[in-house]
């Protein structure tokens, strides 16, 4: 049951230069208002350059105790589907706010978005070719693979899931993105999506799954994607749930058009435990006032929040703070951790009424 790639890679000095601009891309904040954001807006963010995936003769092996399993896109298909609106974020997400910026992407804000997700269940075929009992984790790996900067070789974007993860209903292979088949720039033909986590473990291009007695050790969990405080000397604890998070997407941040007079503030939240109970905003140095919620469009789908208000002439800064269904809030600030990963703190902007 262990990895059948070589594991163990050793570390070698070297920086971590923040990938290439045609690697990343944000969605635009006004697009995260939208009913239905178009596929083309969804943010990107990947480590290598997109490998060739012909849908036609794409595949996937899963390895399981029982059986090894070949699995074509059409047969894919024919198993029972679900359709989930789905939030994704990468965990750098707002990373700039924090100083200095750590390494990595200099992400500020727009590494979220939601799509509307259509595939099959993994949950049933991991049950299919047999669950080994000493099975620990289920190891998702995706066709895209390169050098890593600080590790010898070439190195496949892979990440695993817990097992009780893994057999949650709603974690999809899936095969198709706001209706229609997944663009290769976002995953497709094939990827996983793991609702209420992080985007790192909804691994694209998906070619491979199998089990492991132990905790993986691939480079991009066991060494990158954790959250570490600068005092400590290990390597920290790996990311999983998407924790509590507002944002703020009318006035844009340094908007500086606006006519005093009536106006609308308008955002997203998503994540925490058990959905988005409220979202509190603040004008300059004005009370928390709730905002008007949206309608809810699954567990892990974003709300919509607006509060009508009335601003003066002048600089305004206002602020946002979601809370969740078990009272759980945004912190005031980011917390501070070596790659400046899951901040998700009031989100805050400043902008000047003319």
């Amino acid at each position: 049951m262990t990895s059948p790639i070589p594991s163990g890679a050793r570390r070698v000095p070297s920086a971590s230069p923040a990938a290439a601009p045609d690697l990343w891309r944000p969605t635009p904040l006004a697009a995260l208002e939208l009913a239905d954001i178009p596929t083309e807006l969804h943010f990107v963010r990947d480590h290598f350059p997109a490998p060739a995936c012909d849908p036609g003769s794409w595949s996937l092996e899963l390895a399981g105790s029982e059986q090894s399993l070949v699995l074509n896109l059409h047969r894919l298909r024919t198993l029972p589907r679900r359709t989930s609106r789905v939030v994704l974020e990468c965990a750098g997400h707002r990373r700039a706010e924090l100083k200095p910026i750590p390494p990595g992407v200099p992400w500020a804000t727009g590494a979220v978005t939601e799509a509307q997700w259509t595939g099959a269940s993994l949950r049933p075929l991991l049950e299919l070719v047999g669950i080994p009992s000493q099975a620990r984790e289920v190891v998702l790996e995706g066709a895209d693979a390169g050098p890593v900067d600080g590790f010898h070789g070439t190195h496949r974007f892979a990440r695993s899931l817990p097992l009780a993860k893994a057999l949650d209903d709603h974690v999809l292979l899936a095969y198709r993105m706001n209706g229609e088949p997944i663009p290769s720039a976002h995953g497709g033909p094939v990827r996983a999506i793991v609702p209420g986590w992080y985007a790192t473990d909804s691994i694209k291009w998906l070619d491979r799954i199998y089990f492991t007695d132990k905790e993986f050790d691939g480079v991009f969990q066991a060494h990158d994607y954790r959250l570490r405080a600068h005092s400590d000397p290990g390597s920290g604890r790996r990311m999983t749930e998407l924790p509590v998070h507002a944002l703020i997407t009318t006035p844009a941040d340094g908007e500086s058009s606006l006519a005093a007079g009536a106006a609308t503030i308008r955002g997203i939240a998503w994540g925490g435990t058990d959905g988005i109970a409220r979202v509190l905003v603040r004008i300059d140095l004005g009370p928390w006032t709730p905002a008007r919620l949206g309608p809810v469009g699954g567990p892990h789908a974003r709300v919509s929040w607006e509060l009508p208000c009335t601003l003066a002439a002048g600089v305004h800064e206002i602020a946002c703070r979601a809370i969740d269904g078990q009272g759980i809030a945004q912190p005031d600030r980011p917390s501070a951790n070596v790659h400046g990963y899951a901040n998700n703190a009031i989100h805050r902007v400043r902008f000047k009424v003319a």
